[in-house]
């Protein structure tokens, strides 16, 4: 048996999961987070709070970031990519409708679109959910000591470096479309899709941190204090922007990872002598 790369490929075992975590959290935007999220008084880690109101960062960009950006070209769009991206990575449904794969194909490429230029403008606005200092370096902190090795950029300065990665992408995938070179448009849609996927895993990253903030919220207060110590108000948001930022820096290593084994995983097909030996056995 000869060694040859295996086609890069998108399980739906893990893109409808994905979806839908990244659906719901879109759908956030229009509807305000759960009631039990929005208490101003939860524990730390348990509501990503603002530090002009105390309100959790979904809930604060609805009243204040302008509709026709946060919903009409974040949150609306997001929720689109959701489901047509699942689709494109179908092969039967590519085969047996090649139309309809081509037309959700390109829907799914002008919300990529959409949403690169919401999220640049976001940045321009001032409405990521980030520290001040742009090139602040967050790290891991227990009792006021560093657990190395962990260190983190913050929000703003990751999706500076991520937005030109997922627009590069985006690109090559319409490229190769428009040229046929379908071995290339394959590898290219599937980084694409691992690149889009950032923001779900993102999202992934933040629920177990919200986890982790109840399990907190339940430790007795002297525990609490042995790990957190009794922060300030101030203390608290900085600490939920460090984490906040970091769900996002780990998951591009976890999506960077992911799309380096499907660029470069092997899989194993016949070799020219067992195919001719089936042949003449036949």
């Amino acid at each position: 048996m000869a060694s040859t790369r295996s086609r890069p490929k998108v399980s739906l075992l893990l893109a409808v999961p994905l979806s839908t975590v990244l659906f719901l959290f879109a759908l956030f935007a229009f509807t305000g987070v759960p009631r039990f999220r929005a208490d101003p008084s939860l524990g730390v880690f348990s509501l990503f709070r603002t530090l002009e109101t105390g309100t959790n960062i979904i809930d604060h960009r609805k009243e204040t970031a302008p509709r026709w950006l946060y919903h009409g070209l974040h949150a609306g769009p997001a929720m689109v990519w959701c489901v047509a991206i699942p689709l494109q990575h179908i092969d039967g449904l590519r085969m047996k409708w090649p139309i309809f794969h081509r037309i959700n194909g390109y829907t799914a490429l002008t919300v990529s679109l959409i949403q690169s230029i919401s999220g640049v403008l976001f940045l321009i606005y001032g409405y990521a959910y980030t520290h001040q200092n742009l090139l602040h370096i967050h790290y891991l902190c227990i009792r006021g000591k560093w657990i190395p090795p962990f260190l983190w950029p913050t929000f703003e300065a990751g999706l500076w470096v991520y937005a030109p990665i997922f627009v590069f992408t985006l690109a090559r995938t319409v490229q190769t479309a428009r040229s046929r070179n379908l071995a290339q448009h394959r590898k290219w849609a599937v980084l694409h899709t691992i690149a889009g996927y950032v923001i779900a895993i993102n999202r992934l990253n933040l629920t177990v941190l919200l986890a982790l903030g109840d399990i907190l919220t339940w430790l007795p207060v002297r525990t609490r204090e042995f790990l957190l110590g009794s922060p300030s108000f101030t203390e608290v948001v900085d600490m939920e922007i460090s984490a906040f930022a970091g769900a996002a820096a780990y998951a591009y290593v976890i999506a960077g990872i992911w799309a380096v084994t499907q660029v470069t995983q092997r899989g194993q097909t016949p070799s020219r002598k067992a195919v001719l030996e089936k042949a003449t056995e036949s």
